[in-house]
């Protein structure tokens, strides 16, 4: 099977969003660097593996199963779970960084996202006026007067279109409240006695 290659415009896309990335990484802070490190320790193979060895030598050395070696911490391990119960709240605390971070990230690329769709729309807009506006020109019948055609030459109202999803949500809420509430009556019905 032979190789597909890219085009030279999937390449410059590829590249330049490997530069905002590159950016966006080298802008972290120390903390952010450090968080971000042991978070993606805690959540590896390692730390597993490292976590599975340190409790069976700890619980082994401490019900005196390893000859030689002193147990300072008789069951149930008191001081293993104060231990663990520190490193718990450090694991907690790094892993809450790092979703902040990633939450950033995701919100920075979301807003990136949004403003070259609504280009990408403007630019397609542009191109059905300009294109209406040829066929005009040139005297060209059958250009088609629906009202779909119509709706797509005209710029496209990003806020009355974010209120009109607001609204197919909040009817759609309201839809799932009074089903579930079907529903309970339906199951209070059933559970009556008869």
């Amino acid at each position: 099977m032979s190789p597909v290659h890219l085009s030279t415009t999937a390449k410059k896309n590829i590249d330049a969003i490997a530069q905002v990335e590159q950016r966006s990484h080298g802008r972290r802070s120390r903390v952010e660097r450090l968080g971000d490190g042991i978070a993606t320790f805690f959540g590896s193979l390692w730390f597993i593996g490292a976590h599975t060895a340190f409790l069976t030598l700890w619980i082994l050395l401490n019900v005196g199963l390893l000859p030689g070696l002193n147990g300072f911490d008789p069951y149930p391990f008191p001081f293993l779970g104060l231990i663990i119960g520190i490193e718990f709240i450090f694991l907690t605390t790094f892993v809450l960084m790092n979703q902040n971070l990633q939450s950033s990230r995701q919100e920075k690329w979301g807003h990136l996202t949004l403003q070259v769709c609504l280009l990408a729309e403007q630019e397609v807009t542009k191109n059905m006026q300009m294109l209406h506006q040829i066929c005009q020109h040139l005297k060209l019948k059958n250009l088609g007067t629906d009202e779909e055609l119509h709706d797509l030459t005209q710029t496209t109202q990003v806020t009355t279109l974010v209120e009109e999803i607001e609204k197919a949500g909040e009817v759609g809420g309201e839809l799932i409240e009074h089903l579930d509430k079907l529903q309970e009556d339906i199951n209070h019905a059933h559970a009556a006695p008869g």
